[in-house]
């Protein structure tokens, strides 16, 4: 029987790729797929990896998924908590079925799991008294430091 491998893939919903402002660590989707040749290929240490086509229909997905979700994660509200949580449940919902329609192929490429990472802001506050002053307070703070 064929060696079964695992892949890990990171989806920075984003896109930053690493370059993130002031060290916030940007909403991510860990998906783990599991597959066998042709679907997986090994990199020069002999480390699984996704073929070179379904590497690049993956990155497809991932940038059609930024693009159609660009406006609704770019538009979340501070005080809507089970609106922006919907948002964040659409986006992860799409990104799974796309995968499954699009990326995987039956006996050769699975999807094993997805999970979430980084900062999932999901509510805030900004219209607070005590919030306002704070923010007032770290806006006028000394210029000797």
């Amino acid at each position: 029987m064929t060696e079964v491998s695992t892949v890990i893939r990171e989806f920075d919903v984003f896109g930053n790729g690493g370059q993130t402002p002031y060290g916030i660590d940007t909403p991510k989707i860990n998906a783990q797929f599991v597959g066998i040749s042709p679907a997986i290929a090994f990199d020069a240490n002999n480390q699984p990896k996704l073929a070179r086509q379904k590497e690049r229909q993956l990155r497809a997905i991932e940038e059609a998924i930024r693009h159609d979700f660009h406006d609704k994660m770019a538009a979340l509200d501070g005080n809507q908590l089970s609106q922006n949580l919907q948002v964040i449940q659409d986006l992860i919902t799409t990104f799974k079925t796309r995968l499954e329609t699009e990326l995987l192929v039956d006996q050769q490429l699975e999807l094993e799991s997805l999970t979430t990472s980084g900062e999932w802001l999901t509510y805030w506050q900004d219209t607070a008294p005590l919030v306002q002053a704070k923010a007032h307070q770290q806006e006028n703070l000394p210029q000797d430091f």
